[in-house]
């Protein structure tokens, strides 16, 4: 009888457990602490497993100015980065059942 029971508990109990997904990876590139980036290809922002929601990055007191693909899972600047510069930036992804990641990075573009 005490086998049942605590079989019975234990099923119940997997019954109401609810897993989690993963929140999306974010990435970013140039990677954060870069020290030498190089400006050519920009910058490129990247969620796996989700969409990004919100992607803000700036070199000094600019704003850069980037847009989405169609799908929200990568943003591109509009332009090459600029040479000796430091860049900050701040994106945010949402993945399934609202389960949300946010990345914040720095970098520097080679002189």
């Amino acid at each position: 009888m005490r086998h049942t029971a605590a079989v019975m508990i234990l099923l119940l109990l997997a019954a109401c457990a609810r897993v989690v997904p993963p929140a999306p990876r974010i990435t970013m590139s140039p990677a954060p602490d870069t020290v030498s980036a190089p400006t050519e290809h920009g910058l490129t922002v990247t969620a796996d497993g989700g969409r990004l929601t919100s992607v803000l990055a700036y070199a000094g007191r600019d704003l850069v100015p980037g847009s989405f693909d169609a799908s929200r899972t990568r943003w591109r600047s509009s332009r090459a980065l600029t040479p000796g510069t430091e860049y900050v930036v701040n994106a945010v992804a949402a993945g399934q059942d609202g389960v949300a990641a946010q990345v914040d990075g720095r970098f520097e573009t080679r002189r």
